[in-house]
């Protein structure tokens, strides 16, 4: 029996059992990492498959000393986090990093780099790379877009060689350059090219804040995309980028991370609707998901934040996707499971190519219908899993029906809910 054709079955009793931690299933052959064949996500050398779970350390380079940064990466660790992505360069020209350096020194001449500068990063590649992490480097950003563009394309093309050359050393490197929408672009070319002349293997990947109402460009010449949204300052505004984060999967055709947003002071619930972008990113077909915490900037209370910003539901997050064979699941586009208009437009589900398995991401703890003669088989098992809280519950057999009645394990007011639905035997 194959893993696809059994996927349910076996994934049901993983879950059950919970028989394999999540933290140390590490394959021996991993960086630096590719995409996949289908060119949807993204797997270790091996070609196991790698789910992102990414954090923004915007500033980590300008405010945290190597102590603060080393227990950044433990924490971040400790949540499951496997992806950090690091502002190479400060939000200001003028600003220096921990060490009081500057990139270039004080006419910011791109081929002038100082390397002191540079170096402390690699000490914090290091420092991830021997906890299994990976670090997406943002070479570029909007603030410097100016100094970029008087310099020209040989200038950028010489700081892109330089800073490949620096780093290509550690296998567990991204390289991110944007944002496309803000520059010229030439920008974009001359500093792929560049560090394409020193890269050995690693992903270069775009970065985008675009408009939630915006279409995402598939084209381009980058391995991968990093999505971060602007922020949003209504309930509204949410409303509409998550109803676009929900259907992103259909028009972007290869392998692209969302990050969720700054959210209005209206939400008062983040932590549950940091839950909702992260189930609603793979579940619309993305290699993963980016934490834009609230520690991005690391303001004197990142040590008590980094607890308790919505991060610490992200090691269930892991957990849950990592024994389950995402990589081979599609997004139920016409959401067909699920008879209620009003069910469609508020729940994610994602199917097993074969019908043999559903998952779905329901926001709200209420009973809902189910179509289930959309899935294979007479017999079919459940599963409930909490996102907010860890726990699983057996949600028993199923017997295949168009119009089945499904009920939370609890109806308590607030929860969401991973349900898993799945054949019980082999036809």
């Amino acid at each position: 029996m194959t893993r696809f054709s059994v996927a349910a079955f076996v994934f049901l009793f993983v879950v059950c059992a919970g028989s394999r931690s999540w933290a140390y299933d590490i394959p021996a052959a991993k960086y630096p990492l590719k995409v996949s064949p289908n060119g949807r996500h993204l797997t270790f050398q091996d070609g196991s498959p790698f789910l992102v779970v990414a954090d923004a350390a915007w500033q980590l380079l300008r405010k945290l000393n190597e102590p603060d940064a080393i227990q950044y990466l433990n924490i971040r660790k400790s949540q499951a986090i496997n992806t950090i992505l690091i502002h190479l360069l400060p939000a200001q020209a003028s600003h220096r990093n921990i060490h009081n350096r500057t990139p270039f020194g004080d006419d910011n001449n791109l081929t002038k780099p100082d390397q002191g500068y540079f170096d402390y990063l690699g000490k914090i590649i290091k420092g991830a790379y021997d906890r299994d992490m990976v670090v997406g480097i943002i070479v570029s950003r909007k603030s410097w877009n100016s100094i970029f563009e008087a310099q020209g394309e040989e200038n950028c093309r010489s700081y892109g060689a330089f800073v490949s050359k620096s780093f290509a050393k550690y296998p567990n490197v991204i390289w991110v350059v944007g944002e496309e929408e803000n520059q010229n672009s030439f920008i974009y070319k001359s500093l792929t090219d560049g560090i394409r002349v020193h890269s050995k293997g690693q992903l270069i990947a775009a970065f985008s804040s675009c408009s939630p109402m915006g279409d995402a460009d598939s084209t381009g010449p980058s391995d991968l995309k990093f999505i971060v949204p602007d922020s949003t300052v209504s309930v509204s505004e949410y409303e509409a980028l998550s109803a676009w984060q929900k259907s992103l999967g259909r028009n972007y055709k290869k392998p692209f991370v969302v990050a969720n947003m700054e959210l209005p002071k209206e939400i008062t619930d983040q932590s549950s609707i940091i839950r909702n972008q992260a189930y609603r990113s793979v579940l619309s077909a993305s290699a993963g998901f980016c934490h834009s915490s609230t520690i991005k900037n690391f303001f004197p209370t990142w040590k008590v934040n980094i607890k308790q910003d919505g991060a610490e539901y992200l090691a269930h997050f892991s957990r849950v996707l990592n024994r389950l064979p995402w990589e081979l699941m599609q997004p139920d586009e016409q959401i067909s499971l699920l008879p209620d208009s009003l069910d469609r437009a508020e729940i994610s589900a994602f199917f097993l190519s074969n019908k043999r398995m559903a998952m779905l991401y329901i926001p709200s703890s209420r009973s809902i219908r189910l179509d289930l003669t959309q899935l294979r088989g007479d017999d079919l098992v459940a599963v409930w899993y909490s996102p907010r809280t860890g726990k699983r519950w057996a949600g028993g057999e199923l017997k295949t029906s168009s119009d089945a009645l499904i009920v939370p394990p609890n109806t308590q007011s607030g929860w969401d809910w991973i349900l898993l639905i799945g054949t019980k035997n082999e036809d």
